[in-house]
């Protein structure tokens, strides 16, 4: 998969999954909507973008934290953060699906809270119609994308990333010869003391 995406143009690759996804769901969005999930797929194609690193090593901020920190922000802050909030919800709904059945928040808790980002994006730029209309489509149809990403991941084996973090979650909890050998395999390597967690 790595290889596979270092060799093509990242835009280009993500652009084709999407448009075969917006075929097969049957979807035809407003024109920017296609750019948009082809940028959060470009920046978010790394597992490790997704994390913050903290003293207890890569974690996901709460999406609470980011939403009490927007509500305080200046107004330039607050688009940024709940831009974050909004295409983190996206990505973890579309991607990570079955790690939040792990979780005490599950996928409706990342609907409403990307969905209620995403409107709040709508009416805060009314004034610029092309992201206006941009973030009102995902507010409205939010578990649709869900689902062009989700489609996208299936589609393009990026799940594995999924598999590569619970085998690492795996070795780090049990210290597993196998698991680690493994991810050396795969490139990576195990580092005591670093741990990755979805939220």
């Amino acid at each position: 998969m790595t290889e596979r995406i270092a060799s093509e143009n990242l835009m280009e690759f993500f652009r084709d999954r999407v448009r075969e996804a917006f075929q097969d769901l049957k979807l035809a969005p407003p024109e920017g909507v296609e750019f948009y999930l082809v940028n959060l797929l470009k920046d978010y194609h790394k597992a490790e973008e997704l994390f913050t690193l903290t003293e207890e090593g890569m974690r996901q901020e709460p999406l609470a934290l980011i939403l009490g920190d927007a509500l305080q922000a200046d107004p330039h802050t607050r688009i940024r953060l709940f831009k974050k909030i909004g295409d983190l919800s996206l990505f973890t709904a579309g991607f990570f699906p079955a790690s939040l059945q792990r979780q005490l928040v599950d996928v409706d808790y990342y609907v409403r809270m990307g969905g209620g980002a995403y409107e709040t994006l709508s009416q805060l730029l009314a004034r610029e119609r092309a992201f206006e209309e941009i973030y009102t489509e995902l507010a409205s149809r939010f578990i649709a994308y869900v689902d062009v990403l989700s489609e996208v991941s299936e589609k393009s084996a990026m799940v594995t990333d999924l598999d590569l973090l619970r085998l690492y979650e795996t070795w780090l909890r049990t210290g597993s010869e196998r698991a680690k050998q493994r991810l050396s395999e795969e490139g990576i390597l195990a580092v005591p003391g670093i741990s990755v967690k979805l939220q």
